[in-house]
């Protein structure tokens, strides 16, 4: 049975949610939701859940593992490594789910073997995994005014404005994972980046 891991990236902690940082967090949820996960395990490392879905035609299932890394965003490669190496899970097998500040609220990018650009949740994933071969869903949190408070940005919450534009993309999140799975990344990178003006 072919497995997939859908890691959401976010920052561990009450305090942190519904920020920009934790939209990964927010994205896994709507997912579990969708795939009927009613409880999350947990180690030290990782809230986890598996279930096996027959997402795609055809008879046979695809096993679905849905993590959210109990370590902080720039430690997040940590906690996937041993998870992907217990469960001989393929690089390439990888979705990664996470915040970007090179995108408008709202918008959703998937890309393949990019680099992290900054990203030092990504960047620990790359670093810890096995190298940058992995899918990422992007999820646009606009960029702050001010290049010099990024660190403060990433931790606040989407303003009023901004909340129909999320709840949209988050509630979404399940489709773009479902394309990617069953009908392949270009599908899914025709789908849901012609939206994108630029990358």
């Amino acid at each position: 049975m072919k497995t997939i891991l859908i890691v959401g990236l976010g920052n561990p902690g009450s305090e942190y949610d519904e920020t920009r940082h934790n939209v990964g967090f927010m994205a896994l949820d709507a997912i579990a939701h969708s795939f009927k996960v009613r409880k999350f395990n947990h180690n030290r490392l990782a809230y986890w859940a598996a279930v096996d879905l027959v997402l795609c035609q055809g008879p046979d299932p695809v096993r679905i593992v849905l993590v959210k890394p109990r370590t902080f965003m720039n430690s997040s490669g940590v906690a996937i490594a041993p998870m992907m190496k217990e469960r001989n899970i393929l690089l390439e097998n990888l979705i990664v789910i996470h915040d970007e500040i090179d995108l408008p609220v709202g918008a959703v990018r998937v890309s393949f073997n990019a680099t992290a650009a900054g990203h030092k949740g990504v960047r620990s994933i790359a670093d810890n995994c096995g190298g940058k071969r992995f899918v990422r869903v992007r999820v646009g949190i606009d960029k702050p005014r001010n290049t010099d408070g990024v660190i403060d940005y990433v931790l606040s919450r989407f303003s009023r404005s901004e909340q129909a534009s999320i709840i949209d993309v988050i509630a979404k999140s399940p489709t773009v994972v479902r394309t990617i799975v069953c009908d392949g990344l270009m599908a899914a990178q025709d789908m849901f980046n012609r939206k994108v003006a630029k990358d």
